[in-house]
């Protein structure tokens, strides 16, 4: 508890949906809108084969310290003061929220998966290593479609597939380290969904935040005011 508490001063918690914020991934959605214009071009584009729970942890404003330790877990000289960060505070969230999940899954988690790299990098992924087998879950394991690029962030329906166990049946608990478009979260969900699986929640470290980007302004306003992170707060409270 004590690594995530010196944590708190600059990790925020995601702001509720409704009033500008996107219902899934609670960037910002503009005015009137229930999902921003990503989450509305996956919820078309996968005829709804999403996951059923979308919880960022907390934002991850580019460059501030969340972001950077995102980055830095798994350079290729990694920080393990990241490491050790990251997993603690996603071990205990896990932690806090999990009855919750499962009973908004229709049970408890059967399976847990991480969203494979894109990037070629051999090995295990540092959120398995480093979260995941913490969890005491069969792991399924997916693989990249190399077809798509690295740099490509939208879904696809084929972006992923399942090189290992079954997912027939299962509820299935899917990390990822960032959020930044949700094309390869959902892309994932899809292929579970479509391999049998009866329920997906997607936990993400951080959702990726661009101060930069015009539209994001009012979103990042509202961090600079809002309260300091409560690990506590379930986001299935906030809908």
């Amino acid at each position: 508890m004590q690594v995530v508490e010196r944590q708190r001063n600059y990790l925020r918690n995601p702001l509720p949906p409704g009033d500008g914020i996107c219902a899934v991934c609670r960037s910002n959605a503009g005015n009137g809108f229930e999902v921003c214009y990503q989450c509305g071009q996956h919820r078309s584009a996968s005829g709804g084969l999403q996951a059923d729970i979308v919880a960022p942890i907390a934002y991850s404003v580019k460059g501030s310290q969340h972001d950077h330790s995102l980055i830095a877990y798994k350079a290729m000289h990694r920080s393990n003061v990241a490491v050790q960060n990251l997993s603690s505070l996603t071990v205990l969230y896990l932690a806090y929220h999990w009855d919750c999940f499962s009973a908004a899954l229709g049970g408890p988690f059967t399976h847990i998966v991480t969203v494979p790299s894109t990037r070629g990098r051999q090995g295990e992924h540092p959120l398995e290593t480093f979260v995941a087998k913490r969890l005491n879950l069969p792991a399924l394991r997916a693989v990249s479609n190399s077809a798509y690029s690295a740099d490509d962030r939208s879904f696809h329906s084929d972006r992923f597939y399942l090189a290992e166990g079954s997912a027939v049946g299962s509820r299935v608990l899917l990390l990822d380290d960032t959020w930044t478009t949700g094309g390869r979260v959902q892309s994932l969900a899809f292929a579970l969904k479509a391999a049998g699986a009866v329920a997906v929640a997607a936990v993400v470290i951080g959702r990726r935040v661009n101060p930069d980007f015009g539209p994001s302004k009012p979103l990042v306003d509202r961090l600079r005011t809002a309260p300091e992170f409560d690990l506590s707060r379930c986001a299935l409270d906030d809908e």
